[in-house]
């Protein structure tokens, strides 16, 4: 789902067009699945949303985006804000099974301001096609009851009240040694053994999130400084292709050597005339042959200068 704004009021608009319209959860019997949905508890439901054909901005009927896409369906609680205020407030009482247009108003939406760089400009009215899947209670969370401060860390003071309102007496040392695992003085929602609800806190997805960028950046320079430290040793090998290249087409016969005459042919096809003393430092071991050591040798180079 895209990001959420504070909710200001009703005018929602909600249909359920298929599957059962009336339901009840059976709270004395915590065996019964639970059928309507209600506030704190996790939905599973695939959606659908695009802008509302009421809608004053924006293109009518466009689709911003749609969990069936993706094939997956999200799961969250209800009522704590993980969506826009006017989805949160329409999927309390929809039934297991049912599928419901939601309709909602910018103010319960994104407002004037809209969502920047995506499909969503400001003032715009959104519609929800919703299909209730699973409904579930939500998890006991003692970290958010420990973790007053919702840094997503629990600090000793922290354990310590938590304890204290329950009347219960704990070890604090022995408690933060066993939780504690990278002793950093704080208990994190991955260290914590105890009951941590259906998924992290926000602040903890925010970080992980923050950390994979960094480490992608991290990725992404060493990748860079390893190419840069490549491009002299490419460079060389390039060089080295271009001096066989032109050995190969001084080698007229293809023997692996270059004779006195091919490369006096060679001169002539750049306009020039080869002289005797070049000769006679290009071929350093006097076999009246010019080899490929000799070719990228000082004599070579030489040689290699003045072609």
């Amino acid at each position: 789902f895209l990001p959420c704004v504070a909710a200001d009021g009703g005018g929602l608009g909600i249909t359920v067009y298929e599957g059962p319209t009336t339901c009840a959860n059976n709270d004395a019997d915590p065996n019964e699945p639970l059928t309507r949905v209600v506030n704190d508890y996790v939905v599973g439901v695939h959606f659908t949303v695009t802008i509302d054909e009421s809608s004053k901005a924006g293109e009518r009927g466009a689709k911003i985006e749609s969990s069936l896409d993706r094939g997956i369906a999200p799961s969250f609680p209800v009522g704590q804000g993980k969506v826009i205020p006017g989805l949160d407030q329409g999927l309390v009482g929809l039934c297991k099974g049912s599928k419901a247009h939601i309709v909602i108003p910018p103010h319960l939406a994104y407002g004037d301001s809209g969502v920047p760089n995506s499909k969503v400009p400001g003032g715009v009215t959104l519609r929800y096609d919703v299909e209730i899947l699973d409904i579930k209670k939500p998890s006991p969370n003692d970290f958010a009851l420990i973790d007053q401060n919702n840094d997503g860390r629990l600090s000793k003071e922290e354990a310590k009240a938590y304890f204290d309102s329950k009347g219960q007496m704990i070890d604090l040392e022995a408690l933060f040694k066993e939780e504690d695992k990278d002793r950093s003085g704080y208990v994190d929602w991955e260290e914590f053994s105890g009951p941590k609800g259906d998924g992290p806190p926000d602040i903890v997805v925010q970080e992980q999130r923050r950390k994979m960028q960094e480490e992608q950046a991290a990725q992404a320079r060493a990748a860079a400084a390893q190419q840069q430290a490549q491009q002299p040793q490419v460079q060389a090998q390039e060089a080295q292709q271009q001096v066989a290249d032109v050995f190969q087409q001084m080698d007229g016969d293809g023997d692996g050597k270059i004779s006195k005459e091919e490369l006096a042919a060679a001169f002539v096809a750049m306009g020039s005339e080869m002289t005797a003393e070049f000769w006679g430092e290009s071929d350093v071991d006097g076999d009246g042959f010019v080899d490929f050591g000799e070719f990228v040798g000082d004599a070579g180079g030489k040689k290699r200068d003045e072609l």
